[in-house]
């Protein structure tokens, strides 16, 4: 099946992306060793991984492009082949990773961006590659706000995309240089290299959550709530989320103490003292750090657990896996009897250990 490619636009209107602006952008996000790239054809990790080859030339650093075949579209294998054509024609290192197994029946989009994110880390630390960029820009971030707010969602999940971030499952750094610019920048900066793109049917798909939030964003734009209004929203919110991770950082040195190998330790009645938005993110991390399951924890069980733990008569209570137990003045907590025995020797978890800990805070 031949690949339909796209002519990009010269969007005048849009800014302009300069290499000098993508070099001093990879310098504040600290990217000096070497990376790799997710690219699927389309326009955006196209102007990224193109930005990216002369950062890497420049730096003397070894880039990577990585293709996630998902298997969802009939012609989903021959925009990688495309791919990887124009990556050996630009002399770019290539991979291709292919997601295998049985699909859901429902949710295939979060399955699909988990399962790529799983192989795309994987391949890197298997390679030790430390770090990943991913085309992320300010059209995806407002998408992500949008039905973040619509979900209800606090600070945290407002503030949307971090612009650098540790993996937590496989401790690989993911980077989004591309976060200040809008799609039609880096559709203008192919337009300017002459480079033609694939487009993905499903962006325009209405069965999908993102495609009708995409549409509505649009219509709020042309209402006037500007690109630029929801930049700064978000930033805003993006401050906030930072004076509480530090908040976060400090309660937690305070609060949580190593027992030993196994288990954790928490003074109950400083524990209660602090705000219940970093008691619920402490328990959260604790959780999901101990834990090691690709899903993350019900925020109804950690605030059930935060609600019972209050009570004179709380014993203990087991929470995605991990016991929370009473013993005097503390909350000792540990992984449920059995479970490193269930889990995969590479996910197991394998005690405390400072390092550990500190990423609780992140």
């Amino acid at each position: 099946m031949a690949v339909k490619l796209v002519r990009p636009i010269n969007y005048r209107s849009a800014a302009n992306i300069s290499a000098l602006d993508f070099q001093n952008i990879m310098q504040d996000l600290k990217v000096r060793k070497d990376f790799a790239v997710a690219i699927s054809g389309g326009p955006d990790s196209l102007a990224l991984v193109l930005l990216s080859e002369q950062y890497a030339k420049e730096n003397d650093l070894k880039l990577t492009a990585l293709s996630v075949d998902h298997s969802l579209r009939p012609n989903s294998k021959d925009e990688i082949k495309w791919v990887e054509k124009l990556m050996r024609r630009n002399k770019i290192k290539f991979a291709y990773l292919k997601l295998k197994g049985k699909k859901p029946n429902s949710n295939i989009m979060a399955y699909a961006r988990e399962q790529r994110y799983d192989l795309l880390t994987k391949y890197c630390k298997r390679s030790k590659i430390p770090y990943l960029l991913t085309a992320h820009h300010l059209d995806d971030e407002i998408e992500n706000f949008l039905m973040r707010l619509i979900r209800g969602s606090g600070i945290k999940g407002l503030s949307s995309s971090r612009s650098s971030f540790k993996h937590r499952r496989s401790g690989v750094n993911i980077v989004r240089p591309l976060l200040r610019f809008s799609k039609k920048s880096l559709i203008k900066y192919l337009s300017l290299t002459k480079q033609n793109y694939v487009v993905d049917p499903t962006n325009k798909d209405i069965r999908f959550d993102r495609s009708r939030i995409r549409s509505f964003a649009s219509k709020l734009i042309s209402e006037g709530l500007s690109k630029s209004r929801f930049a700064n929203v978000i930033n805003n919110l993006k401050k906030a989320e930072i004076a509480i991770q530090s908040s976060l950082s400090r309660y937690g040195e305070n609060l949580i103490q190593i027992r030993n190998k196994s288990s954790l330790a928490i003074i109950i009645k400083d524990f209660i003292k602090a705000p219940e938005e970093i008691q619920f993110r402490l328990f959260f991390n604790i959780v999901e750090y101990i834990s090691k399951k690709k899903q993350k924890p019900r925020a109804k069980s950690i605030l059930n657990l935060m609600k019972k733990m209050n009570r004179r008569d709380f014993k203990s209570m087991t929470v995605h896996g991990c016991i929370f137990a009473k013993e005097g003045k503390e909350i000792i907590i540990t992984l449920e009897h059995g479970r490193s025995s269930k889990t995969k020797k590479k996910k197991r978890f394998v005690g405390f250990t400072k390092k550990g800990i500190a990423d609780l805070f992140i």
